[in-house]
């Protein structure tokens, strides 16, 4: 066999293996997708998790039972913390949220989950109360807007 007979042959051989180099490098893409999203999950459900630890503290947490209270009896100081706090878990909810319609196989019963972790932090009478303070300025984005007001108007205060 000349080379001039071999050389179609090496083409067909050549595009075989650019096709599968391709098909590896797609299935490896996928693989790195997988792990940064799972790696991003880990890292949101640390943040949940140190969130929620906060209230191991029980000096803070008999603060957050003053703060949920009467946020009106609270001091500047007080006030600012409990705001603080309260926008911590919006954020982390909402990351949870935002976060969970990226994912191909998005974690079913989230949305429910989310919404009773919402409903948790501001369904008190301190929450409604920082709230209607808080909103008017402007720190949040518009879909935090509308999360928050939705879990607000769907229940009532204590």
């Amino acid at each position: 066999m000349s080379l001039s007979q071999l050389a179609p042959i090496a083409d067909v051989l050549a595009a075989i293996a650019v096709i599968l180099s391709l098909i590896f490098l797609a299935y490896e893409l996928r693989q790195n997708r997988k792990q940064s999203e799972l790696a991003n999950w880990r890292d949101l459900l640390e943040s949940l998790s140190t969130f929620k630890g906060l209230s191991n503290d029980i000096e803070f947490s008999e603060f957050l039972e003053r703060a949920e209270q009467d946020y009106h009896a609270l001091t500047t100081a007080e006030k600012r913390a409990f705001g603080m706090y309260l926008e911590q878990g919006i954020h982390i909810i909402g990351n949870f949220a935002k976060h969970n319609d990226t994912i191909l196989n998005k974690l079913v019963g989230m949305e429910g989950a989310l919404r009773s972790l919402l409903r948790d932090l501001l369904n008190n009478k301190g929450a409604r109360a920082w709230w209607v303070e808080t909103k008017p300025k402007g720190r949040f984005m518009p879909q935090t807007y509308v999360m928050v007001d939705t879990a607000l108007d769907q229940y009532t205060t204590d």
